[in-house]
């Protein structure tokens, strides 16, 4: 009894200290975001120290509540840090001009896990259901509405449209969830490719050079042809809407599909106007406009303060929620700015630099797939591979881009390590090799023999 109640006691005291840590977080977060947006117009000065201050403090409040897999990442980068300082090679001008890199890409994710506030309002969660019933209705079936709906609302809302499609079919297909789940992740898989949006594709457009419209030609027919085929399957198995509701379509449909697009369009028209801003900055800035206008004058139509109350709870709530990316990122940083100085990426560069110019883009796809099977994230993989070996100087940047992108498509349903399967996991109860690799192995193989084609054909016309 007396353990027992030792294991209660101290249980209860850790719980009691990351009650008071997180109820920081949202004042260190309000900070950390607020640093990150005045940096790109002050770039060396106390706001970029403020910025990196605020994340490592975040960074060392988020670890200890992580999972075990983003422990052992903080344990491996603070090995390589504390070898970098041991050999005496740690220089700190050039570990702090690497660590924004990877802080910036957490305040992008935080950022873009409010750009779905708009269609995560109630009446627009009916209007998703009604138009699923009414595609049902049609012929459509679940499983294929679903695609559509992952791979549209993933544009804007990333793997946080599995949530919200979840929310209708317990409701409207309790017995096809699963399935249809499955089939928004293979649609999804196709988002990266073409929306500027998502965090890799931004990473990969910034790292190696290629232009946003250069990469939209070389992806598109992929991308049309892939979701028509992907989509074709899924209709095929035929599934019905349980529990219709009575709610009729209404512009609240059209705004939820009209939405991402016009998100995606404001973003590359800022990108436009403003050249000299980074793609991630740009994305940040234009989003957090575009929700904060939306929420206002939500506000102002309706005479009422809860738009903006809701907004505030759902930024709030990413910032408390935010241990997983500060670690992953954070660490990821640490790690691979001391890799670098010790000199352990050379190999890597090396090997880049003997291939002959036509197997780079088949290799930067296979590495991309293979480091995200043996667990490491696909962005800070593509960040390690960039440290190694520039990809700003390839002679043809969007091919080297399509390459990244696509590897790391075959690969996010197959490994238990991407945000897609763990997402599709939790809302499904199932475990992850049974969500992830058993149910898209086909889908996977598939993708594997059509982006080996694709980029054969890319590189016969690009290079």
């Amino acid at each position: 009894m007396a353990e027992h109640g030792a294991e209660t006691g101290g249980s209860s005291a850790w719980e009691k200290v990351k009650g008071r840590l997180d109820r920081l977080r949202p004042l260190l977060g309000a900070v950390f975001l607020g640093a990150y947006a005045a940096t790109p117009f002050a770039p060396g000065s106390f706001a970029t120290a403020v910025f990196l201050g605020t994340g490592g403090l975040l960074l060392a409040i988020s670890v200890p509540w992580t999972s075990t897999f983003h422990k052992a990442l903080a344990l491996a980068a603070s090995l390589a840090f504390g070898a970098t300082v041991l050999s005496g090679r740690f220089d700190a001008g050039v570990f702090f001009e690497g660590l924004p890199i990877y802080f910036n890409i957490i305040a992008v994710l935080l950022v873009l896990s409010v750009a779905g506030y708009p269609i995560r309002a109630e009446r627009f969660t009916v209007q998703i259901r009604a138009l699923l019933s009414t595609m049902t209705r049609r012929g459509v079936g679940v499983k294929a509405t679903s695609g559509a709906l992952g791979h549209l609302l993933g544009a804007v809302l990333d793997v946080g449209s599995f949530v919200l499609i979840d929310v209708i079919l317990r409701r409207a297909a309790p017995r096809e969830r699963a399935e249809a789940l499955a089939w928004a992740g293979r649609t999804f898989s196709f988002t990266p490719l073409w929306t500027n949006l998502n965090l890799l594709t931004a990473t990969t457009i910034v790292l190696t050079g290629a232009s946003y419209s250069g990469l939209l030609a070389a992806t598109l027919p992929f991308v049309l042809v892939g979701l028509a085929v992907t989509l074709f399957f899924a209709w095929r198995e035929k599934s019905e809407v349980e529990n219709a509701p009575e709610t009729p379509l209404d512009r609240g449909a059209a705004a939820v599909l009209l939405y991402p697009v016009l998100l995606v369009t404001a973003v590359a028209l800022v990108n436009a106007l403003v050249p000299g801003l980074s793609l991630t900055a740009t994305i940040s800035l234009t989003v957090a406009v575009v929700v904060v206008l939306i929420a206002g004058l939500a506000a102002v139509m309706l005479r009422q303060s809860s738009p903006l109350r809701r907004l505030g709870t759902e930024t709030r709530d990413s910032l408390v929620e935010s241990h997983a990316e500060f670690a992953l990122f954070g660490s990821a940083g640490i790690l691979v700015v001391s890799l670098e100085a010790l000199g352990a990426l050379a190999p890597v560069g090396e090997l880049f630099t003997a291939l002959p110019a036509v197997l780079v883009a088949p290799a930067l796809a296979l590495m991309v797939g293979l480091g995200w099977m043996a667990g490491i994230h696909v962005i800070p993989m593509v960040l390690l591979i960039n440290t190694a070996f520039p990809l700003g100087g390839g002679p043809a940047p969007v091919l080297w881009a399509v390459a990244i992108l696509l590897g790391a498509q075959v690969t996010m349903l197959l490994t238990p390590f991407s945000n897609n399967v763990t997402m599709l996991a939790r809302l499904t109860g199932l475990h992850p090799i049974e969500i992830g690799p058993k149910r898209n192995w086909v889908f996977g193989l598939t993708l594997a023999l059509a982006t080996t084609a694709y980029l054969a054909l890319l590189t016969f016309l690009l290079l």
